[in-house]
Parts: C-alpha cells; sequence; structure tokens
C-alpha cells in the first residue's frame, strides 16, 4: 500500500463515550502534555490558544494578525468585513506615520533623537533607526499578505487537537506562558528607553519629536512582539512532535525489554494502526512547520539582521564609555545600551531555541522509528516506508532560505557581533587619531 494512502480508522461515538471498550485508545500519557480543563466535559474557548489570549489580542488590534471569528472551539473563521477595514485602516495609518517620520529625520530636530559623539556614532544611530523603520514596515506588509496563510495553520493545529482529543482522551498543553513574560520585559523596556530618550532632550523640544520617539517605541515593540508570537507557534508544534514521538518510543525495543511474549504481542497488535496515526500525524505537523516558516521567515531574517546591528552598535557604545580618555562614564548611556542588549539578547536567544528545540523533535522521530521492534514482516515494511519518508525530508527552520535558525544561531550572531564590533573600534580609534592631529596643528 503507497504510504500517501494511509488512512486512520477513528473510533466509534460509542467507544469515544465508554473508553472501557475501546482500551487501545485510552492510554497513560506524560502528564506534561496534558492541560489542565475545567470539569469534565466542557472545553474552555479556543483552548490550543488558551495561554497566547494576550498577545493575540494586541496582535490583532495592531493590524498584525486578522480579527478571526470563532466558528467553534476548533475552528476559526476568516474576519468579517468591518474588522478587515479596521485591520486595513490600521495598516494605512501606520504606513502614513512611516512616511511622516522618514520626511522628519531629514528635519533638523531630528538631531536631537541621537547621542552625538562622533560622526561614526551618528552614522550607526542613522543606520538602526531605519533599520528598524524597514523592518516593522515589512512585518505590516508581510502580515497582510498571509492573513489567510496564518488562519489555515492556527486552524490545522487547533483540527490536530481536536483529533488527539478524540482518539485519546487529553488536551495537549502548550507551555506558552513565557508570552506574557516577554510581552512584560518587551512594556518595561520600551517604556524605560522612551523615558531616557525624553530625559535627555534638551531645548525646545517640538511634538514632531515626541511623535518620533512614540512610534520608534511602538515600531520596535511590536516587531518584537511578533517574534514572540511566532516563537510561541513554534512551541506548541515542538510539544506536539514530543507528543508523536512519546507515542512512538512505546514501540522502542529498550521499551518492550522485560514484557512476556503475550503481553509484547498484544502490545505490537496495536502497532500497525497506531504506526498509521503517528505517520499522518507527523506529516501534517511537518505542514504546519513548514507553513509557520514561510509565513514568518522574511520578517524573521529582517529582525535578526536588525538585532544584530543593535547589538553591536550598543556594545560599541558602551565600549566607547568604558574607554573614553575623558575618565567620564555616562549613566545615562550605559542604561540605554543595557536595556537594548537586555530586550535584544532575550528575544534572540527565545527565537533560536523554539526554532532549535521544533526542529530537534522533528527529526528526532525518524531516530525513534529505526528503533521500533519489528518481529513480522509487516511491521518491518510499515517501519521502512516511513524511514524512508522521513530520510528525504530535511527538516530546518530558515531565513528566508539563506541560513537555518537552531540553537547555534546565537553563538554565530554573537560571533558576527564581535568580528563588525572591532571594525567599528577601528573606526573609531582612525577618527580619534584625525582629531589629535587636527588639535596639534
Amino acid at each position: 500500500m503507497c504510504p500517501n494512502s494511509w488512512v486512520i480508522e477513528m473510533a466509534s461515538h460509542k467507544e469515544l463515550m465508554h473508553p472501557q471498550l475501546n482500551p487501545r485508545r485510552i492510554r497513560p500519557v506524560n502528564q506534561a502534555f496534558v492541560r489542565p480543563t475545567r470539569g469534565t466535559t466542557t472545553l474552555p474557548t479556543n483552548p490550543v490558544f488558551a495561554d497566547l489570549q494576550t498577545i493575540l489580542s494586541v496582535l490583532k488590534a495592531t493590524g498584525l494578525l486578522p480579527i478571526y471569528e470563532q466558528v467553534s472551539s476548533f475552528e476559526l473563521g476568516p474576519p468579517t468585513k468591518p474588522n478587515e477595514f479596521y485591520s486595513f485602516f490600521v495598516r494605512g495609518v501606520v504606513h502614513a506615520l512611516t512616511i511622516f517620520n522618514i520626511y522628519s529625520l531629514m528635519t533638523p530636530n531630528s538631531a536631537k533623537l541621537f547621542i552625538s559623539l562622533r560622526e561614526t556614532d551618528n552614522v550607526n544611530q542613522w543606520i538602526e533607526l531605519l533599520l528598524c523603520i524597514f523592518t516593522y514596515t515589512l512585518t505590516v506588509f508581510v502580515c497582510a499578505r498571509n492573513t489567510k496563510s496564518i488562519i489555515q495553520v492556527m486552524n490545522e493545529i487547533l483540527k490536530l487537537d481536536q483529533e488527539v482529543l478524540r482518539q485519546f482522551g487529553i488536551a495537549l498543553s502548550n507551555h506558552c506562558n513565557f508570552s506574557i513574560k516577554f510581552l512584560v520585559l518587551i512594556a518595561a523596556c520600551q517604556a524605560y528607553i522612551i523615558f531616557l530618550r525624553i530625559k535627555a532632550l534638551s531645548g525646545v523640544v517640538s511634538p514632531t519629536t515626541y511623535i518620533l520617539i512614540g512610534f520608534y517605541a511602538i515600531q520596535n515593540g511590536l516587531t518584537a512582539t511578533y517574534i514572540v508570537f511566532a516563537s510561541a507557534l513554534l512551541r506548541i508544534v515542538c510539544i506536539r512532535f514530543q507528543f508523536v514521538n512519546q507515542l512512538l518510543n512505546g514501540y522502542a525495543y529498550n521499551q518492550l525489554l522485560g514484557k512476556n511474549p503475550r503481553q509484547l504481542q498484544l502490545h505490537m497488535d496495536k502497532f500497525p494502526e497506531d504506526s498509521l496515526y503517528i505517520y499522518r500525524t507527523h506529516n501534517r505537523l511537518l505542514r504546519i512547520y513548514k507553513s509557520i516558516n514561510e509565513c514568518c521567515s522574511l520578517i524573521i531574517v529582517c529582525f535578526l539582521g536588525y538585532s544584530f546591528y543593535t547589538v553591536t552598535t550598543n556594545w560599541y557604545n558602551l565600549f566607547v564609555q568604558i574607554t573614553s580618555n575623558k575618565g567620564i562614564i555616562s549613566t545615562h548611556i550605559m542604561q540605554w545600551c543595557l536595556a537594548w542588549l537586555c530586550l535584544h539578547t532575550s528575544l534572540l536567544t527565545l527565537l533560536s531555541r523554539s526554532c532549535g528545540a521544533t526542529t530537534h523533535e522533528a527529526n528526532t522521530t525518524s531516530q525513534i522509528l529505526a528503533r521500533v521492534y519489528g518481529k513480522s514482516k509487516e511491521f518491518q515494511n510499515i517501519i521502512d516506508k516511513f524511514l524512508t519518508k522521513s530520510i528525504k525530508q530535511e527538516v530546518q527552520f530558515t531565513a528566508y532560505g539563506f541560513f537555518a535558525i537552531d540553537n547555534s544561531t546565537l553563538f554565530k550572531i554573537f560571533s558576527a557581533v564581535t568580528t563588525y564590533l572591532v571594525i567599528l573600534i577601528q573606526f573609531k580609534q582612525l577618527e580619534d587619531s584625525k582629531l589629535e592631529e587636527q588639535e596639534v596643528v
């Protein structure tokens, strides 16, 4: 039988209502995968994304996500016309403010936004600000283009969880409580950065400057929020890969040691049916994983570039402060740099860990399958088909195809930061030597 034609025989309604009639369906599952529910028969609204309600509300209110309609507990519908108009209006306001801020940067008042130390420092801050504007503008464009795709991804996750609930009688957890913590971190860092910037302003400050500062903070905050959302989606997919791997691991050779022949035979009798379910679910998860990558990869590659430059310039500013010949260290600049470093380093760590963990779990399935006990020819044929399919599938989360994002990405970014930091320091030394020559003359 062709693997693509495999089907899963679902349990009947009678069997689901009376688990004792279908003991093969309800089995012990690691409690780490189980989400506590209120009551035994009532499911919470949108149970899969219950942990993400706050971050979803922020993204929907700012036009980065569509204001979808809830059809049922396990299905989302497209936004209504008024909600579509609202999202379109918000995006229009965003683009208008972006054009206004780019124009404002060309005026003399924009100089108050920068910590003017030397020509090299000003150039770095201009590039950083333009990268922020470009990243957020691109995020808005990509989110508008991927409205249907992101709803489809969320629906696929909901349908998969609904099937798990029917098959095994459990509700999978999400482990996405970190999203609230990161929202608080983003809000706190941006508020503190605004406070430091306004405090450093001198002279008469125009309303345009305040608008530019405020919108700059909003751009940073919303781009960071979308990165947290993408990481949360990956965490949800990672948990489901882990669940599939746990089911498959129950048939591994080391798990079957010590069972008597009768127990072993009864246990392996379930393997053909369960393997079909695992195979289909694994393929669905791979499609969801790929869809998330397609929806978010362009945004992520721009964010990585922006974060790389921000981390580099702030380390450079710290270096300038520490090695200043005047011996005066500005606590204002130190706090400014540390706030930016805290925000972007934590986001880069979260993204790298989420991508790395999901990729690892997706690739672990074939490794577990290779250890499955296949005594009969029928079992071995099923294993061989699954392994052949898995070997041909290269699973990795990429930054728009340029490079893979995994646990090593953070190390690579900081290696590049170190290299670019050395170049900036050399420019600073060259600029200092020119100033000294001018003073001597």
